[in-house]
Order: C-alpha cells, then structure tokens, then sequence
C-alpha cells in the first residue's frame, strides 16, 4: 500500500506569524532594524507599487541585514530562535502535522522561508524541508539565495525535483496564501485558506 504525503506551507499555516521579520527581530536592536529598513525602504517601496518581485525585494531586505555575517553566527542565531518559533506555530497545525506522521505519511515544509533559520525546527519535528536557500560562500552568508525564492511554482518545481508524487496514492497540501496555490494543485485532497488552522 503506497504512503501518503503531506505538504506543509509554514508562514501563515503551521506558524501564526512571519518567521523572517521575527528572526530579524530577534537579531537585531530596534535602531538596527529601523537603520536597515531605511537601506532598503526604496526597494520595498518599489516591491508595493509592483515594480519589483517579491523575490527581489525580499534579497535586498536579507542583504541589507545579514551579508557578511558568518554562517557559525547565523546558526547560533538560528539555534536559539527556535524557543522563539515554538512560541507562535498554531496548535491545531501541529496536531495535524504529527497526525500525519502517525499514520505513516511522508512530511516536508515547502516554505519561502530561509531554510537556515527553519531547519532546528523540521529537525525537532523530524521533518523535511524545502524552503528558501541562503547563499554561503567561504562559511559567509553573500546575501544572496541559493536558488530561486520558494514561493509559487518554485515550490512545485522544489517538491518534484526531490521526490516521486506518483509514489504517493493521496497528497496533502496546507497552504493559507496565493503562494501556495500552485503545490495545492498537486494535491487530491488540499487544504487553502488565510486562516487555516486559526484558533
């Protein structure tokens, strides 16, 4: 009898809020952040108004706040910000989630998050994930992505070159934005809405 699989979306759907802009919280000080979003306000601006993608606009936040810093640093970062993510993942998602694990199903995060800051996580949940890849080079974060930013299609094209969907008899998909409509289309049995999972 052939598994299943249960694709997760993480911001928005197994967490209650955004895990980039609270890590970003979590390593900086308020004059910090405020010094870089100014950096980065006209690209920002420019993302609002649909004259640049979100995939460029979300490279120029991550530059401005961790190129050059080493990639020992940012992991200890990362370390310590998973009392943080345990803090807001919505309880409901993660009944769920181990639900699935119980059965026997295969579990993977699809996530446009960064998978340096998600990984501790999937580990202590002893789940796979596919997310938004940082760039090192020389154990130096560049402040580029490795890859293409884990959102939309990039998200089927991840889960496809990582794993067979016709092995798999029934596919679960979790997802609570437009990110996430191409992996639902991959399901028989998707679940999509902006506030799934809410208490």
């Amino acid at each position: 009898m052939k598994k299943g699989l249960a694709l997760f979306d993480f911001d928005g759907t197994i967490s209650s809020k955004d895990s980039f802009l609270y890590f970003l919280r979590y390593t900086h000080n308020f004059p910090g952040i405020v010094f870089n979003v100014v950096r980065v306000a006209p690209y920002l601006v420019a993302f609002k108004l649909g004259m640049m993608s979100n995939e460029a606009a979300k490279m120029k936040l991550f530059n401005a706040f961790y190129k050059g810093v080493s990639k020992d640093q940012f992991d200890s970062w990362a370390r310590g910000f998973l009392s943080e993510i345990n803090s807001f993942i919505k309880p409901k998602a993660l009944e769920q989630l181990r639900r699935h694990k119980e059965k026997g199903d295969r579990v993977v995060i699809v996530s446009a998050g960064f998978d340096l800051i998600l990984k501790y996580w999937c580990e202590q949940e002893g789940v796979e994930l596919l997310a938004t890849c940082v760039d090192v080079q020389d154990n130096v974060i560049t402040g580029r992505f490795k890859g293409p930013n884990c959102y939309g299609i990039e998200k089927v094209n991840r889960i496809n070159a990582h794993l067979k969907l016709a092995d798999y008899e029934q596919i679960y998909a979790y997802g609570d934005s437009s990110g996430d409509l191409e992996m639902m289309k991959i399901s028989n049995n998707p679940t999509h809405h902006k506030r799934i999972f809410s208490t």
